[in-house]
């Protein structure tokens, strides 16, 4: 575990704004793009009710107008001190998740703003004497909600370790998008699920 110093931190925040500068301009730029645009406009259609039935996760379901972030619904590590909005879109195509992942980096930023206004001096980690029980732990990962669960024996070792990752419920919804368009935009939509591959194998 390497300990960052503060001007470290705000180092690495100079640079995410730098990014954001660029990522900025270059929604503007694709905004105005028409071939890039019939691309992404009204393909790869997922609605609300369908995101809910099928427990869509993260950006794909924000697209489509399911707003869940586990930093919110249940906080965790400092979350709950930040301000930060949960961008969301109605559409539910493909340009509608492209922008919510553009609005998302700008809220990483604003989030690490304040992470960086708050930081102190202190220890990074404390030890931690391991017993036997089970635990569930989660973050919103950037496709989504990711839970783990494990159990320890009484000697400290993992007995049994399972995740649920945000592509797992992810890949189940994704035929949704791909119904009734043509196969050309299959490879343009699967880009906009962000799945994973590795996450769906358990």
């Amino acid at each position: 575990m390497c300990d960052l110093s503060n001007d470290a931190c705000r180092r690495a925040l100079e640079q995410s704004k730098q990014t954001l500068k660029h990522l900025n301009e270059l929604e503007q730029r694709l905004r105005v793009t028409s071939s890039f645009l019939d691309r992404l406009e009204e393909v790869g259609f997922v609605a609300l009710r369908d995101a809910n039935v099928f427990g869509l996760l993260g950006p794909v379901a924000r697209g489509s107008g399911l707003v869940r972030d586990l930093r919110c619904a249940q906080p965790y590590s400092g979350y709950e001190r930040f301000q930060f909005d949960v961008p969301s879109e109605q559409e539910g195509d493909g340009y509608a998740r492209l922008r919510v992942l553009f609005a998302e980096a700008r809220q990483s930023v604003r989030i690490m703003e304040q992470a960086v206004a708050a930081l102190d001096s202190g220890h990074i980690h404390e030890p931690l004497r391991l017993r036997e029980g089970a635990a569930l732990g989660w973050v919103e990962a950037p496709r989504g909600g990711a839970f783990h669960w494990v159990r320890l024996t009484d000697d400290g070792r993992i007995a049994r370790f399972r995740i649920v990752p945000p592509s797992f419920a992810n890949w189940h919804g994704f035929h949704l998008s791909v119904e009734k368009f043509a196969f050309q935009d299959f490879p343009i939509i699967l880009s906009t699920f962000d799945l994973s591959v590795a996450e769906n194998d358990r």
